[in-house]
């Protein structure tokens, strides 16, 4: 939030939030597996799993807004936007790891 907000300020541009129905969505689809799953390697491996639903829906966002950003010169938000980006990509593969760690192969 931090890094989005010096963007803005970068832009002299206030923020505003706004409630993002497809980032509702994944959430509420983690909340059902864990609701809908037995406690276990099962629901361990569903909740990766839909821990990388937004991890992806992340890095799809911030790529595109920092595309936005090179192609306008925006260089402080884009700076911004890459370092937040890579955070993302580099949670994304600890979750992979997690995952890969036999967890998914237990969860029968």
């Amino acid at each position: 939030m931090k890094r989005l907000e010096q963007c803005f300020e970068s832009l002299e541009l206030k923020p505003k939030a706004e409630r993002c129905a497809a980032m509702a969505g994944l959430i509420e689809e983690g909340e059902h597996i864990i609701e809908e799953t037995e406690e276990g390697t099962v629901r361990d491996a569903g909740i990766i799993a839909a821990a990388q639903k937004v991890e992806h829906y992340e890095i799809a966002t911030y790529g595109t807004l920092a595309a936005f950003a090179k192609v306008l010169k925006y260089n402080e938000a884009l700076d911004l936007l890459l370092e937040t980006l890579a955070e993302e990509k580099n949670c994304d593969a600890d979750l992979t790891a997690l995952a890969d760690t036999n967890l998914n192969t237990q969860a029968k």
